[in-house]
């Protein structure tokens, strides 16, 4: 739904923190205006190391999470 963009972010750090092993990395392509929003749902949810990635373009673009 458009009201909460963030849905599907949040849906996968939850999925991300039963698959992955411990030390496991995730990365999720971004829409550009929401860095810091997508990173912010993985640190919600106990990832560590969250770094957004530029593209080309110099946009946001990918968030990567380690799973601690």
């Amino acid at each position: 739904p458009d009201e909460n963009p963030l849905i599907f972010y949040e849906a996968l750090a939850k999925s991300g923190k039963k698959i992955l092993k411990s030390g496991g990395k995730i990365f999720v392509e971004i829409n550009a205006l929401l860095g810091k929003e997508v990173a912010s749902c993985f640190v919600e949810n106990g990832y560590s190391g969250i770094e957004i990635i530029k593209d080309l373009d110099r946009k946001d673009r990918i968030v990567s999470a380690l799973k601690i």
